[in-house]
């Protein structure tokens, strides 16, 4: 409820301020809202912002990927100072998932060119991100890397939003709705419960 609450909020926001020349401003600032809550899916709001402004497409992207990128340099300063008891305790789910598993597996070999990918596709970035504050990597890196990924990303989308129908685009939309909760269910099904044991000791190690 409080994730659908917030979604319609920053999306009236957007619709009350499409019209005005800050407007690529404010999805950086939305986008900023959205990272920090780690439940709302910016991608949605992208879309719509860019829908809301077609040729604005470019600026929209670029801001918004820098709302991004500064929304999770903030989760990084936050979870770099949890530590890794603490962010055991307060994100169970999360550190027990595969997405956590593959997450640090990638960071651990390639560093920050694992998160620029991650940050660049749709897979989860929060375990990444988590991972990379509690480990220390170099915050400079470690955003400029969000930003780039992010900027990659929202490009595809920004463009993809301009050029194709608004019909075309809420059906797809639907489709990777329904593709999010399939994988969202997936990471959080038995096989993740197998890495419990292993995992928390080395956590705590």
């Amino acid at each position: 409820m409080l994730r659908g609450a917030l979604e319609s909020g920053l999306m009236r926001t957007l619709l009350r301020r499409a019209d005005r020349p800050a407007f690529p401003a404010v999805v950086g600032a939305v986008a900023v809202a959205a990272t920090v809550s780690m439940s709302v899916p910016f991608s949605t709001l992208l879309v719509a912002a860019v829908l809301m402004a077609r040729r604005r497409w470019i600026a929209i992207a670029v801001w918004a990927s820098l709302g991004a990128a500064l929304g999770a340099a903030l989760l990084y300063l936050v979870f770099h100072h949890l530590g890794w008891a603490r962010l055991f305790d307060a994100y169970p789910d999360v550190v027990r998932s595969t997405a956590w598993s593959d997450a640090t597996r990638w960071l651990s070999t390639y560093g920050v060119l694992a998160l620029l990918v991650i940050a660049a596709t749709p897979l989860p970035l929060t375990p990444a991100l988590m991972f990379a504050g509690i480990s220390r990597l170099p915050i400079v890196e470690v955003v400029l890397a969000l930003w780039i990924g992010k900027l990659a990303k929202y490009l595809v989308y920004a463009w993809l939003a301009s050029r194709f129908p608004e019909r075309a685009l809420r059906r797809g939309q639907r489709h990777a709705d329904a593709l999010r909760v399939i994988v969202a269910r997936a990471l959080s099904a038995t096989p993740a419960q197998r890495h419990d044991a292993t995992s928390s000791g080395e956590l705590r190690r």
